[in-house]
C-alpha cells in the first residue's frame, strides 16, 4: 500500500482527497500542524506528497525544498495560483507536477497513479533497475520492495536505506553508529530507540515474505544480515 502525505490547510479539500484516494487503495495522512510539516514527513515516510502553496507559517515552496533535501519521492503542488511563474517556481523548488484549483478529483488520481508507476512501478526503467539478492530475497532499490519468489513487501524510505546498507554489507556486521550517521541527519536529534524500531519493522517484513534471511543483533556493535540457521 502506497502512502500519501496531504499538506493542505483547507480541511474540506484535504478530506475530499483523502476519502477519494483511500477508495483506490492509497493510505493517506493529513497534516494538521503546519509548523511541523518536515517532521511529519520524516515520521510518515510517504511515497508521494500533495503540497498546497499557501500555508500557515511557511509556504509549500519552502517545505518542498526541505523535503527534496532528504527524499526523491514525488511532490505534487496543488494550488489556486495559476500563473506560469508559480508553476515554474514550483518545479524549480522540487515539485514534480503542478495542479491548479479548482481541480477534477479523477485527474488528480490519474496524475498520482502516473507518478507512482513512474517512480515505483511498471514505468520505472527496467533496464536500469537496481537490485540486490541475498539468499532467496531480492531488494529492489527502484521499486522500494523486498521480495521472495512468492511474496513481497513495500518498504518505507528509512527501511529501504537500512535494508540497502545491510544487504551491501552481507554477511558482515554494520554498527549502529554507521546506520545512524548514514540515514539520519547528524544535526537532528534522534531518539535512542528510533533505529531499534525500524530494525524491528524490517524483521517483521522479512518474516512476512518468508525470507531465508534474518537480522541479528550483535551486542555492543550493531546488526548483521545473515542466513537463518536451519
Amino acid at each position: 500500500m502506497y502512502t500519501i502525505l496531504i499538506v493542505e490547510d483547507e480541511m474540506n479539500i484535504a478530506n475530499t482527497l483523502k476519502n477519494h484516494l483511500e477508495k483506490y487503495g492509497y493510505q493517506c495522512h493529513i497534516v494538521f500542524d503546519f509548523e511541523r510539516v518536515f517532521d511529519i514527513f520524516q515520521e510518515v515516510e510517504p511515497h508521494l506528497v500533495i503540497m498546497d502553496i499557501n500555508l500557515p507559517a511557511f509556504d509549500g515552496y519552502y517545505w518542498s525544498r526541505k523535503i527534496r533535501q532528504l527524499s526523491n519521492c514525488p511532490i505534487m503542488i496543488l494550488s489556486a495560483r495559476v500563473s506560469e511563474l508559480d508553476q515554474v517556481y514550483g518545479i524549480e523548488n522540487g515539485a514534480d507536477d503542478f495542479i491548479t484549483k479548482p481541480f477534477v478529483i479523477d485527474v488528480v488520481l490519474a496524475k498520482i497513479n502516473g507518478q507512482i508507476r513512474r517512480v515505483y512501478g511498471e514505468y520505472a526503467q527496467d533496464s536500469q533497475k537496481r537490485t540486490l539478492k541475498r539468499g532467496n530475497t531480492v531488494l529492489n532499490l527502484d521499486a522500494v520492495r523486498l521480495s521472495t519468489p512468492d511474496e513481497e513487501e513495500l518498504l518505507t524510505v528509512k527501511e529501504l536505506m537500512l535494508c540497502s546498507m545491510l544487504f551491501e554489507a552481507f554477511p558482515n556486521v554494520v554498527s549502529r553508529q554507521q546506520l545512524l550517521s548514514a540515514i539520519w541527519d547528524e544535526e537532528m536529534f534522534v531518539e535512542e530507540n528510533t533505529l531499534t524500531v525500524n530494525i524491528k519493522r524490517l524483521r517483521k517484513k522479512l518474516e512476512g515474505i518468508h525470507s531465508s534471511l534474518e537480522i541479528a543483533t550483535i551486542r555492543g556493535i550493531g546488526y548483521q544480515l545473515r542466513e537463518k540457521d536451519i
